[in-house]
């Protein structure tokens, strides 16, 4: 959260485990969004990378 005061934007992936796993935001993904200096934004894995 200290670091997103001085950048310009935050890039941050997902690791969110549950029912519908890679559409929920995993806890660390969440926290940075809610409460984030600035302009964040979250990628998701893509379905060819998911290496299960």
């Amino acid at each position: 959260m200290d670091a997103s005061k001085e950048a310009d934007l935050t890039v941050v992936g997902t690791r969110g485990y549950g029912g519908f796993k890679g559409a929920l935001l995993g806890s660390v993904s969440q926290q940075v969004v809610q409460y984030s200096a600035g302009t964040v934004v979250v990628v998701r894995e893509s379905e060819d990378e998911g290496g299960d």
